[in-house]
């Protein structure tokens, strides 16, 4: 069973955090770039230091081997939240790290916020992950040829449904 007490808030300033964060985002992400079948992710262009540069709140899931198995970043604006990365290490899918951090987020640290995330419309298991946390489709769009994406938003003080 997964423990909430296994997150923590992780400090990009931190030189061997940030290179921690940077490995477990490019591995994430280069495998959800081959199921929704595009190669260029923003989040694949990311070196250590623009993560460095970035402005959200990173949280971590440390397993019991003291490895990162997964990470979630977040940015507030008053009582809103944006989830800006959900990534999860490749051999560890599946174990209910991202459904720990994201119940960590909405109960633990930034109750009763309303939320935003973003997802591409062919990643069915992110977009199934947030749906089973109250979140609900509110817009899809197109940034760029080959990639649909869909904005999923949660109520303030919304109930797990």
């Amino acid at each position: 069973m997964l423990r909430l007490e296994n997150i923590r808030r992780l400090d990009l300033c931190d030189p061997s955090v940030a290179e921690e964060i940077w490995a477990l985002q490019h591995a994430a992400y280069r495998l959800e770039a081959a199921l929704i079948g595009v190669a260029e992710l923003p989040p694949l262009q990311d070196t250590v230091q623009s993560l460095r540069q970035r402005e959200e709140e990173y949280y971590g899931y440390y397993e019991a081997d003291g490895e990162l198995a997964g990470s979630v970043s977040v940015l507030r604006t008053g009582r809103e939240m944006t989830i800006c990365r959900m990534m999860v290490a490749p051999d560890r899918l599946r174990r209910g790290i991202a459904s720990a951090l994201l119940a960590d987020l909405l109960h633990r640290r930034y109750p009763g916020c309303a939320w935003t995330v973003h997802a591409a419309a062919r990643n069915i298991p992110a977009i199934r992950l947030y749906e089973r946390s109250g979140f609900r489709i509110s817009d899809t769009w197109q940034p760029f040829p080959g990639l649909a994406m869909v904005r999923l938003t949660r109520p303030e003080a919304a109930e797990k449904l």
